[in-house]
């Protein structure tokens, strides 16, 4: 697929009216997609860079994807670098292998880390805003967690490794006003949470009409909405159903066979309404909706996992947190404990979460784990030619063809660029790959200089059935340090979208493709309009003005962004083996360790897959 863009129309950044942010001054709407010659605004601080997936990253990999010979077109640098482990990929599962390379490699043995963009993280990164003098701090995308606080729950050593604190700070509301709810993540509302804080609007058949607002949809036993008895019946036996519906004794393999749809409407013979409420609840996790995704799956998203299945319950919030950040909260502490120097200040989490990074220190030549950043991995083989047995991996940077040597290779980068660039993938790799389907997302951060007409409402977070996206929401902010933005309507705060982009019906593959191309041929202008429109939609009645009360919006736009496991995907079928442990399997010296392999992407899972990948490779040397 060909995606046709211009520097001009792809903005990953915020365009700012006359950089009001920067005057902490309202920005005049007319103003925000004005066009621009210099390099677009994409917020402040370290990230401006690089939010989402940024044009040139997209660029490049369009020609690996097309099958370029980078080779003939470039002359290749030979940095004359050798090192025992390369890993292919910056993000949580790349920051995972590296730290695992940090404790189990030999002391004298090094790394280096290739990163695409133009700082670490992968989509476990941050937006930041200044709006009349405060500092916002938003996710690009991976975001929330849970605290583990026991040894016998996954993840507990490296959560003690990072220094993550068990306990957190919020700001509170003044007394004199009324007590709102909050989703400290930005998913929960969608589906887990109850709350009398989270609206669900419904839009009216007449047109001319302002809809339906309905809060305490759960709690009411949906009384005030549009829908049917027979519906509402059937939304509450969804709800609240524990009973195990497969008796064999391959129950999980039993919910693999199928999508989430087929379990809904033929298992649990539920009206098809709950499907359509579902798809895109399901779609904000997992890329697509119910009629693609395995119904396994959907049992294991953010446990205890969709409703429906045996021995679900409603997660709590205290279960659950999100960094100012998102998990940019892990790839911060990632990097600290790797390159102390690398962020200033000292060890602390605060310090670690607030202070600036120094680019200069991630590649330094003295590091024993090395990030290069803005370097596009065009290929990766074996180069048995050479003594050692080593590899070969080339990449581009600054417009310019390098390659290095390693004694073995992490691809911590996702399965669409692992299956392109290996050279000589074996077929049972190859084949299993091609079961790896991903779709798109947009997560777009719109920064708010005061959010009085959720107040109004009595509302923090919001859902809708028609119109751009389906939910948005506004979060308690999470003290830490010096980061102490305010809770008040009258004051700034920011309103997070995200956005799927599935298309019920369609064969997988398409689904995801059909996305791609919405989300890249689609301006900045033209989401700006579709923000501000469904925002006007939602709000104008309690007197929301574009013009007054949105300072800046900055888009995220992640071209793959999750692998849709479809059924299969998780324990095979006809007695194949499942396409992901195949991949786990190591090609001689290189080994896959993306996130993507969970199925279920989330922070654990990418740092756990590339702590695999990273003890292959060093079992490898």
């Amino acid at each position: 697929m060909r995606i046709r863009m211009t520097r001009r129309d792809f903005l990953n950044g915020a365009l700012l009216g006359a950089g009001a942010l920067l005057l902490d001054l309202p920005a005049p709407l007319r103003l925000f997609a004005q066009d621009r010659k210099a390099e677009e605004f994409g917020g402040v601080g370290d990230y401006t860079a690089s939010a989402g997936d940024t044009a040139e990253v997209i660029r490049i990999y369009e020609s690996i994807n097309s099958g370029a010979d980078f080779a003939r077109t470039h002359d290749i640098i030979d940095t004359g670098e050798m090192y025992d482990t390369v890993v292919i990929g910056g993000g949580l599962s790349g920051l995972g292998a590296a730290h695992e390379f940090s404790k189990v490699a030999p002391k004298k043995a090094r790394c280096i880390v290739l990163e695409n963009h133009l700082i670490f993280g992968g989509a476990a990164k941050r937006n930041e805003f200044t709006v009349q003098g405060e500092r916002l701090i938003g996710p690009q995308g991976s975001n929330a967690f849970g605290v583990i606080d026991r040894p016998d729950i996954p993840g507990y050593e490296i959560y003690n490794e990072l220094g993550i604190p068990r306990e957190f700070e919020y700001a509170h509301m003044d007394r004199d006003l009324d007590k709102l709810d909050f989703d400290p993540t930005n998913f929960g509302y969608r589906l887990w949470f109850r709350s009398k804080s989270i609206g669900y609007h419904f839009s009216s058949r007449d047109k001319e009409a302002r809809g339906q607002w309905v809060s305490g949809f759960w709690e009411k036993d949906l009384e005030q909405t549009p829908y049917s008895d027979k519906v509402r019946r059937d939304f509450l036996k969804w709800w609240d159903s524990t009973e195990r519906q497969y008796e064999g004794g391959d129950y999980e393999r039993w919910l693999d066979s199928m999508t989430y749809q087929e379990y809904i409407e033929q298992v649990l013979r539920l009206d098809p309404a709950i499907t359509r409420f579902a798809h895109p609840v399901l779609a904000s996790v997992l890329g697509l909706g119910c009629d693609a995704i395995s119904a396994y799956a959907a049992n294991q998203v953010h446990m205890p996992g969709f409703p429906g299945f045996q021995g679900n319950r409603s997660l709590r919030y205290s279960d659950w947190h999100s960094f100012p950040g998102g998990n940019d909260g892990f790839s911060r502490s990632f990097i600290k404990a790797l390159i102390p120097e690398a962020i200033d200040g000292g060890r602390s989490f605060a310090e670690i979460q607030n202070g600036r990074v120094r680019f200069s220190a991630l590649d330094a030549a003295g590091n024993r784990v090395r990030f290069r950043l803005g370097a596009s991995v065009v290929r990766v083989e074996h180069d048995d030619a050479v003594p050692g047995n080593s590899i070969s991996v080339m990449y581009l940077k600054d417009g310019r063809l390098y390659r290095l040597k390693g004694r073995s290779a992490v691809m911590a980068s996702g399965s669409r660029l692992s299956r392109k660039v290996v050279a000589g993938l074996p077929t049972g790799h190859a084949e299993a790959y091609a079961h790896f389907h991903v779709a798109p997302i947009l997560v777009a951060n719109v920064a708010l200089s005061n959010w009085r007409f959720l107040y109004r409402r009595g509302l923090t977070a919001c859902l809708w059935s028609d119109g751009f996206g389906f939910g948005c929401n506004i979060r308690k902010p999470m003290y830490i340090g010096s980061y102490r933005p305010p809770l008040h309507p009258d004051k700034p705060t920011l309103l997070t979208f995200y956005v799927p982009f599935h298309e019920p019906g369609l064969p997988i593959e398409e689904q995801g493709e059909k996305g791609r191309k919405k989300l890249l041929e689609t301006s900045y202008r033209e989401f700006e309009v579709k923000i501000v429109d469904q925002m006007r939609r939602l709000f104008s009645d309690a007197g929301f003005s574009a013009e007054k009360d949105i300072a800046g919006i900055i888009l995220n736009r992640w071209t793959y962004a999750y692998v849709n496991p479809q059924p299969g995907f998780y324990f095979g079928k006809n007695g194949r083996k499942a396409p992901r442990d195949i991949i786990r399997s190591p090609f001689g010296r290189i080994t896959f360790a993306h996130a993507e392999l969970n199925g279920h992407q989330h922070w654990l899972a990418a740092v756990a897959e590339g702590q695999r990948g990273a003890r292959q490779a060093i079992d490898a040397l």
